[in-house]
């Protein structure tokens, strides 16, 4: 039987001096070309959120004994204790369809994308909360920071950076590389230390989230890449918020972004959206943006 191998990047922090350096570990995992069992896929996961079989079965409401007949493949777990292993797990809802297809059952969640007619009224539903957000800058991204939808100043943000002279590949807009790329946002960002620390941490939570995401461990690792991120000031801000400090064309912004999103999602498009929104954090930069939308540029 043939055998693949799977690259999985975990970011680690090197302490030193009170910075904190970003640096990607890679492990290399063989199984064969068949779908893993889903006890050692429930076993990859245990491992990834470091809980020992007992921590398992106590938050899983079942025993010890059936939590490792599970995982050595010595018993099939019903469609309930599935579920509850999932849950106790914290296992994002793609990742559970795939564990519930290897234990023999339908996928439990639908995986339509926001543009099938399955979600399009909750497709308009973050086209409202975007439009509404105007005049201020608003996107939808999904987990790999991908924009899905953006509202007029948004797309235009998007616009002068995102093209010839500026991120050319891919093409596709993605909001961690507005903000790293060194065609991109940093550029213009005055507090880039406290802010690049912010969103790599951010983006490193989440890869710790979802450890067998590949797509996001690449994207962790391009942006490592380019240099200069993830480092943190020794003194925190006394701020209640970060504020993106911006110097664009002659003008001085100051903002403060909120992350809106479903709270009950069951459809791992709706899970997986993130709804960005930048507010004004002071009465100048609210007229600036204003007058900016009213001119239309």
């Amino acid at each position: 039987m043939g055998s693949i191998t799977s690259e999985v990047s975990i970011t680690l922090f090197w302490t030193r001096s009170n910075l904190h350096s970003p640096f990607l570990l890679h492990l290399r995992v063989d199984y064969s070309d068949d779908q893993l069992p889903v006890g050692a896929m429930l076993r990859r996961w245990r491992t990834h959120r470091g809980m020992s079989q007992i921590d398992l079965a106590l938050d899983a409401d079942l025993s010890a004994r059936h939590v490792s007949f599970v995982e050595t493949g010595r018993s099939t777990p019903s469609r309930d204790a599935l579920f509850s292993i999932v849950e106790a797990l914290d296992v994002p809802l793609r990742e559970r369809n795939a564990l519930f297809e290897a234990a023999g059952f339908a996928r439990p969640y639908s995986e339509a994308t926001l543009s099938e007619s399955e979600l399009a009224h909750h497709r308009q539903l973050v086209a409202s909360i975007l439009q509404r957000h105007d005049p201020f800058f608003a996107v939808a991204i999904d987990r790999h920071w991908n924009v899905r939808m953006a509202n007029r100043p948004g797309e235009a943000f998007l616009d002068a950076f995102f093209g010839p002279g500026g991120i050319e590949e891919p093409p596709e807009p993605n909001l961690a590389r507005l903000l790293f790329h060194p065609a991109g946002l940093r550029s213009c960002i005055v507090n880039w230390r406290e802010a690049s620390a912010h969103f790599w941490d951010r983006l490193h939570r989440e890869s710790v989230h979802n450890p067998l995401d590949e797509d996001l461990a690449s994207l962790l690792e391009e942006i490592a890449s380019y240099g200069d991120v993830g480092t943190r000031s020794p003194m925190l801000s006394r701020r209640p918020a970060l504020e993106l400090e911006l110097a664009m064309d002659g003008r001085e912004l100051r903002l403060i972004g909120s992350v809106l999103a479903f709270d009950s999602a069951r459809s791992p498009a709706l899970d997986e959206l993130r709804i960005e929104t930048f507010f004004p954090a002071d009465d100048r930069t609210a007229r600036q943006l204003e007058a900016r939308s009213l001119s239309g540029a």
